[in-house]
């Protein structure tokens, strides 16, 4: 059976792919974990954000044997994965993604950032705030907040995927992008598709960003397609 790795996005958990993970276990064997910081976890002493994310995904294929698994990586998640690749193609087997961001410029980083703020999210979107500090913990969800909102200014302003480094990633990668999607754009996940040694784009449609509005079943199914 093919080992699949789950990666959550920004905010996000490992717990939120359980849905997923019950229809893809199936076919797969399948594996998740916390990137440093998100589902209670503590913040990692190195730092917070893409590239201490992605030594943390590689000591969790190197200690679990999971060498030339499949990645399957949600917002953030892709970006890690595609940036490990980079670097360690011969650690990963197939790469897909899915809303991820690819394309970050300074001002959109600060466009995404405005509304990283928990006392403003606590206001506004209760719900979401209280959903948040029982996913990251009372005492951090605040602080995973702000570190999140600094990790995407620092790639507004630095890039860590670009022209140079993504024809280095010479995994088969498909991008997935749900049609309803308004945090990502069509034009730079097929842009990056083109970049990449051996990459290709799929829309799938009246599919929207938000993890928990997906179909699982819908993505279980492309994620079948495309891995086996």
């Amino acid at each position: 059976m093919k080992k699949l790795i789950l990666l959550h996005g920004a905010l996000g958990s490992a717990s939120m792919f359980d849905g997923l993970t019950e229809k893809l276990k199936g076919n797969f064997e399948v594996y998740a974990f916390n990137f440093s910081g998100h589902g209670g976890g503590p913040i990692n002493e190195e730092g917070f954000g893409i590239e201490v994310f992605a030594e943390e995904l590689k000591a969790f294929i190197i200690n679990n044997k999971l060498e030339k698994a499949d990645i399957f990586g949600y917002s953030m998640g892709g970006y890690v994965a595609l940036y490990l690749a980079a670097s360690q193609p011969n650690l990963i087997g197939k790469i897909v993604t899915l809303g991820t961001k690819l394309a970050w410029t300074a001002e959109g980083a600060e466009e995404e950032t405005a509304r990283l703020n928990p006392e403003l999210i606590k206001e506004k979107v209760p719900k979401y705030a209280a959903l948040l500090k029982e996913r990251h913990g009372k005492k951090q969800w605040k602080q995973v907040i702000w570190q999140t909102a600094g990790m995407m200014l620092e790639l507004g302003d630095e890039p860590l995927l670009t022209m140079e480094n993504l024809p280095l990633v010479t995994n088969e990668v498909t991008i997935l992008l749900g049609a309803d999607d308004i945090m990502v754009s069509k034009e730079e996940s097929e842009n990056v598709a083109t970049i990449l040694t051996n990459g290709k784009f799929i829309s799938i449609p009246n599919m929207p960003h938000p993890l928990e509005k997906l179909d699982m079943g819908i993505l279980c199914e492309n994620l079948k397609s495309i891995l086996i």
